[in-house]
């Protein structure tokens, strides 16, 4: 027999679930953003997530370097081959980065700073999609003759990929067509 705690216990248990399953619903791709700025504010929550989330030997080895400034995002426009013709509106570009030193086994830093990203920006996602935000993962290729050029300007170390962060644009109007 469940006493009258543990019944909360398990309905809060549920309830916890249940709201996980509507943000995992929730969660798409989105490559348009409406034309408002995301605060600091509103980026707090998702940059909070990318904290708490787990990596590998628990080595912290992936940072999150926010980009809002225009001709930033422009030029990830043209650097991101997954960004190309889109990433500039996004009114934010999450950047993130491995350090090499974190990963220092043999081997290792070639596809554990990707897992770590991975795991990560899934996080940061499912924050996106709960403070109401869209978002689309762009994948980290960059083309050989523009990495340096990347580096210089985005950071070095081991890029990992970028999360495009916006408000979701407000639905098209509905279209009533002519019915003569």
């Amino acid at each position: 027999m469940t006493d009258p705690y543990q019944a909360r216990y398990l309905a809060h248990q549920r309830r916890k679930a249940g709201v996980l399953a509507e943000v995992l619903a929730e969660r798409h791709a989105a490559r348009r953003f409406a034309d408002r700025p995301v605060s600091a504010e509103d980026l707090g929550p998702v940059l909070a997530a990318a904290e708490r989330a787990p990596s590998s030997c628990d080595r912290r080895g992936v940072g999150v370097t926010v980009v809002r400034d225009r001709d930033d995002k422009a030029l990830l426009g043209g650097l991101l081959v997954g960004g190309v013709g889109w990433v500039h509106r996004a009114p934010v570009v999450l950047l993130l980065h491995g350090d090499p030193l974190a990963y220092k086994a043999a081997g290792e830093a070639v596809f554990m700073p990707y897992l770590d990203a991975g795991v990560m920006v899934g996080h940061l996602w499912l924050a996106a999609t709960a403070g109401g935000l869209a978002a689309c993962y762009v994948n980290p290729n960059v083309r050989p003759v523009d990495r340096a050029h990347f580096a210089i300007r985005f950071g070095a170390g081991i890029f990992c990929g970028a999360l495009a962060v916006g408000w979701p644009p407000p639905p098209p109007p509905d279209w009533v067509g002519d019915t003569s």
